[in-house]
């Protein structure tokens, strides 16, 4: 399974739930799933994960995780089996991008898989909300995971 998540710029909130997955999905020696994370505007190709979120996974998971930012990419459909955006806005241009294709299987809100509930992830790039992002994202990731490795989600 290949699961990209997308959310602005790709410096704060997807390569933080790209790292936390990274993180978790090696924990429990899981082999056969991939992530990456984009954005769809904001910061231009090439910059680092935003340090807040550098800075939070390695102060709550002592994990080391930055990454280049990248733009969304309509193959990126192809590719990846699941597409999880942090907010309504992410999503519609995701969906815009791919008018004619029968994108609602694969394009979600991240959140969909929250157990603590549904909506938006918050950027922090503006709130510097970065813990309540960082738990959002990890408990997210988690039950994600959980149901990749009990078949829920193939």
């Amino acid at each position: 399974m290949k699961i990209m998540f997308v959310c602005l710029g790709n410096i704060c909130r997807s390569p933080l739930a790209h790292g936390i997955a990274l993180y978790y999905a090696k924990k429990d020696n899981l082999k056969n799933i991939e992530f990456e994370s984009c954005g769809m505007y904001g910061e231009p190709e090439g910059c680092s994960t935003h340090r807040g979120s550098q800075k939070i996974i390695k102060e709550r998971l002592n994990f080391t995780f930055t990454k280049p930012s990248r733009h969304w990419q309509r193959t990126d459909y192809d590719t990846y089996d699941l597409i999880l955006c942090m907010d309504n806005s992410n999503k519609n241009d995701v969906m815009d991008d791919l008018k004619g294709k029968d994108s609602q299987q694969k394009v979600k809100l991240f959140r969909e898989f929250d157990p603590k509930g549904t909506g938006e992830v918050p950027d922090p790039y503006y709130t510097g909300g970065f813990d309540l992002v960082f738990d959002m994202c990890e408990r997210t990731v988690i039950n994600l995971l959980d149901m990749v490795k009990t078949n829920k989600l193939q």
